[in-house]
């Protein structure tokens, strides 16, 4: 339930990133980058589709699954690409729209460890904590 509630906030920007905790003047504009110290305003787009800490878990996964796509630059665009595109099964479909919370959750957590508990995985830890989430996957999917 939670990463469905993270995914829904995600897609209508309502989640708690550093943009929109200046948004509501609960943290100071100053405070406003990425916490991947990459020098760009911390927003849901940036965070999750372009930065350069985040973003190639992305390519990892699609290779993972045997995807080939461009990630587009909005997160719906993204969601609706990632999920349809392997073609019309639904069982697949089902798969990718389970894969791409769980990237989502996998991303949200690490961007909070790195705020909160100043720990840090490389997008390679993140890739085995994604597919920790599917152990025994049906290569026919």
């Amino acid at each position: 339930m939670k990463v469905s509630v993270a995914a829904w906030r995600l897609l209508r920007n309502r989640l708690p990133t550093k943009d929109n905790l200046v948004r509501r003047h609960i943290i100071p504009q100053s405070a406003h980058l990425c916490v991947a110290e990459c020098g760009v305003p911390e927003t849901a787009q940036h965070l999750f589709l372009s930065c350069p800490a985040f973003a190639p878990l992305w390519g990892l996964v699609r290779s993972w699954v045997g995807i080939s796509a461009v990630d587009p630059s909005q997160l719906h665009d993204h969601f609706v690409q990632f999920t349809h595109s392997a073609g019309g099964l639904l069982v697949r479909r089902s798969f990718l729209q389970l894969l791409w919370l769980c990237t989502i959750w996998v991303l949200w957590h690490e961007r909070n460890s790195r705020i909160f508990k100043k720990k840090e995985m490389t997008v390679h830890q993140m890739l085995d904590k994604s597919q920790g989430s599917f152990p025994l996957v049906d290569e026919s999917l």
